[in-house]
Protein backbone atom coordinates (compact mmCIF):
# COMPACT_ATOMS: atom_id res chain seq x y z
CA UNK A 1 0.00 0.00 0.00
CA UNK A 2 2.97 2.35 0.34
CA UNK A 3 3.68 2.08 -3.39
CA UNK A 4 0.86 4.45 -4.40
CA UNK A 5 2.17 7.46 -2.39
CA UNK A 6 5.71 6.83 -3.65
CA UNK A 7 4.51 6.68 -7.28
CA UNK A 8 2.49 9.85 -6.80
CA UNK A 9 5.46 11.66 -5.26
CA UNK A 10 7.71 10.50 -8.11
CA UNK A 11 5.28 11.78 -10.72
CA UNK A 12 5.04 15.17 -9.01
CA UNK A 13 8.82 15.46 -8.86
CA UNK A 14 9.16 14.54 -12.54
CA UNK A 15 6.51 17.05 -13.58
CA UNK A 16 8.06 19.92 -11.65
CA UNK A 17 11.57 19.09 -12.83
CA UNK A 18 10.59 19.33 -16.50
CA UNK A 19 9.85 23.05 -16.25
CA UNK A 20 13.18 23.85 -14.63
CA UNK A 21 15.45 22.65 -17.47
CA UNK A 22 17.75 25.21 -19.03
CA UNK A 23 17.94 25.63 -22.80
CA UNK A 24 20.99 27.09 -24.57
CA UNK A 25 21.11 28.67 -28.02
CA UNK A 26 24.31 29.65 -29.80
CA UNK A 27 25.78 30.11 -33.26
CA UNK A 28 29.03 28.31 -34.11
CA UNK A 29 31.89 29.65 -36.28
CA UNK A 30 30.29 28.33 -39.47
CA UNK A 31 27.01 30.14 -38.71
CA UNK A 32 25.03 27.07 -37.70
CA UNK A 33 22.48 27.65 -34.93
CA UNK A 34 22.50 25.11 -32.09
CA UNK A 35 19.89 24.42 -29.43
CA UNK A 36 20.81 22.18 -26.52
CA UNK A 37 20.20 21.46 -22.89
CA UNK A 38 24.00 21.27 -22.49
CA UNK A 39 26.17 24.42 -22.21
CA UNK A 40 28.00 25.37 -25.43
CA UNK A 41 31.76 24.94 -25.91
CA UNK A 42 33.91 27.45 -24.03
CA UNK A 43 35.02 29.28 -27.22
CA UNK A 44 31.43 30.42 -27.87
CA UNK A 45 31.11 33.98 -26.55
CA UNK A 46 27.44 34.76 -27.15
CA UNK A 47 24.94 32.37 -25.62
CA UNK A 48 21.20 32.90 -25.38
CA UNK A 49 19.07 31.12 -22.85
CA UNK A 50 15.56 31.41 -24.27
CA UNK A 51 12.85 30.96 -21.71
CA UNK A 52 10.49 28.22 -22.68
CA UNK A 53 6.86 28.88 -21.98
CA UNK A 54 4.23 26.46 -20.92
CA UNK A 55 2.92 23.87 -23.31
CA UNK A 56 -0.09 25.87 -24.41
CA UNK A 57 -0.88 27.13 -27.87
CA UNK A 58 -1.37 30.86 -28.30
CA UNK A 59 -4.67 31.80 -29.92
CA UNK A 60 -6.42 35.04 -30.55
CA UNK A 61 -9.04 34.17 -27.97
CA UNK A 62 -11.59 33.52 -30.70
CA UNK A 63 -12.95 30.11 -31.61
CA UNK A 64 -11.57 28.59 -34.81
CA UNK A 65 -14.79 29.29 -36.75
CA UNK A 66 -14.64 32.99 -35.88
CA UNK A 67 -10.94 33.21 -36.75
CA UNK A 68 -11.60 31.60 -40.15
CA UNK A 69 -14.63 33.79 -40.84
CA UNK A 70 -12.71 36.93 -39.84
CA UNK A 71 -9.87 35.99 -42.18
CA UNK A 72 -12.09 35.03 -45.14
CA UNK A 73 -14.96 37.49 -44.63
CA UNK A 74 -13.77 40.53 -42.64
CA UNK A 75 -16.50 42.69 -41.14
CA UNK A 76 -16.47 46.47 -41.37
CA UNK A 77 -19.17 48.76 -40.06
CA UNK A 78 -19.56 52.29 -41.34
CA UNK A 79 -20.81 55.01 -39.03
CA UNK A 80 -21.00 58.79 -38.88
CA UNK A 81 -20.22 61.05 -35.94
CA UNK A 82 -23.92 61.86 -35.48
CA UNK A 83 -25.10 58.22 -35.55
CA UNK A 84 -25.86 57.40 -31.92
CA UNK A 85 -28.64 54.93 -31.10
CA UNK A 86 -28.64 52.84 -34.28
CA UNK A 87 -24.84 52.58 -34.38
CA UNK A 88 -24.72 51.60 -30.71
CA UNK A 89 -27.30 48.88 -31.36
CA UNK A 90 -25.17 47.59 -34.26
CA UNK A 91 -21.97 47.57 -32.19
CA UNK A 92 -23.75 45.86 -29.29
CA UNK A 93 -25.15 43.21 -31.65
CA UNK A 94 -21.69 42.42 -33.06
CA UNK A 95 -20.28 42.25 -29.52
CA UNK A 96 -23.04 39.83 -28.42
CA UNK A 97 -22.15 37.58 -31.34
CA UNK A 98 -18.42 37.90 -30.67
CA UNK A 99 -17.74 39.21 -34.16
CA UNK A 100 -14.41 41.00 -34.64
CA UNK A 101 -14.89 44.08 -36.80
CA UNK A 102 -13.30 47.30 -37.88
CA UNK A 103 -15.20 50.55 -37.86
CA UNK A 104 -14.92 53.38 -40.35
CA UNK A 105 -16.36 56.72 -39.37
CA UNK A 106 -17.50 58.74 -42.37
CA UNK A 107 -16.43 62.17 -41.18
CA UNK A 108 -15.04 63.82 -44.32
CA UNK A 109 -16.50 64.40 -47.77
CA UNK A 110 -13.83 62.12 -49.28
CA UNK A 111 -14.88 59.28 -46.97
CA UNK A 112 -18.54 59.78 -47.87
CA UNK A 113 -17.73 59.76 -51.61
CA UNK A 114 -15.68 56.57 -51.17
CA UNK A 115 -18.59 54.99 -49.27
CA UNK A 116 -21.06 55.92 -52.04
CA UNK A 117 -18.72 54.43 -54.64
CA UNK A 118 -18.22 51.22 -52.67
CA UNK A 119 -21.93 50.73 -51.97
CA UNK A 120 -23.01 52.14 -55.38
CA UNK A 121 -25.61 54.42 -53.75
CA UNK A 122 -26.48 58.10 -53.79
CA UNK A 123 -27.61 58.37 -50.17
CA UNK A 124 -25.61 57.38 -47.10
CA UNK A 125 -27.60 55.42 -44.53
CA UNK A 126 -25.70 54.25 -41.46
CA UNK A 127 -24.83 52.05 -39.77
CA UNK A 128 -23.78 50.04 -42.79
CA UNK A 129 -21.92 46.75 -42.86
CA UNK A 130 -19.72 44.76 -45.18
CA UNK A 131 -19.13 41.08 -44.55
CA UNK A 132 -16.55 40.04 -47.11
CA UNK A 133 -18.06 41.29 -50.38
CA UNK A 134 -21.65 41.44 -49.06
CA UNK A 135 -22.90 44.84 -47.98
CA UNK A 136 -25.97 46.39 -46.45
CA UNK A 137 -27.02 49.85 -45.32
CA UNK A 138 -28.99 50.29 -42.11
CA UNK A 139 -29.12 48.05 -39.07
CA UNK A 140 -31.64 45.28 -39.33
CA UNK A 141 -30.69 42.44 -37.00
CA UNK A 142 -32.27 39.70 -39.11
CA UNK A 143 -30.45 40.79 -42.27
CA UNK A 144 -27.11 41.23 -40.48
CA UNK A 145 -27.60 37.85 -38.82
CA UNK A 146 -28.10 36.18 -42.20
CA UNK A 147 -24.93 37.75 -43.59
CA UNK A 148 -22.86 36.73 -40.56
CA UNK A 149 -24.33 33.20 -40.50
CA UNK A 150 -23.52 32.72 -44.19
CA UNK A 151 -19.93 33.86 -43.56
CA UNK A 152 -19.57 31.32 -40.75
CA UNK A 153 -19.46 33.57 -37.70
CA UNK A 154 -20.68 31.99 -34.44
CA UNK A 155 -24.15 32.96 -33.27
CA UNK A 156 -22.95 33.97 -29.82
CA UNK A 157 -19.72 35.04 -28.17
CA UNK A 158 -17.77 32.71 -25.93
CA UNK A 159 -18.32 33.81 -22.31
CA UNK A 160 -15.41 35.95 -21.19
CA UNK A 161 -14.04 36.39 -24.70
CA UNK A 162 -13.03 39.77 -26.02
CA UNK A 163 -14.04 40.92 -29.48
CA UNK A 164 -10.83 41.67 -31.30
CA UNK A 165 -10.53 44.00 -34.25
CA UNK A 166 -10.52 42.38 -37.64
CA UNK A 167 -7.93 43.25 -40.27
CA UNK A 168 -8.53 46.72 -41.68
CA UNK A 169 -10.94 46.84 -44.59
CA UNK A 170 -9.63 47.90 -47.96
Amino acid sequence: MKIAPICLLSLVMLATGADAQTMYRWVDKSGKVHYSDQPPPKEIKKVDQPRLGTSTIETSGLPYEAQKAARDFPVTIYTTPDCAAECKMARDYLARRGVPYSEKSLASNDEIVAFRDRFKVDNVFVPAITVGSQQRQGFEETAWSGMLDTAGYPRSAIPGSVTRPAPAAQ
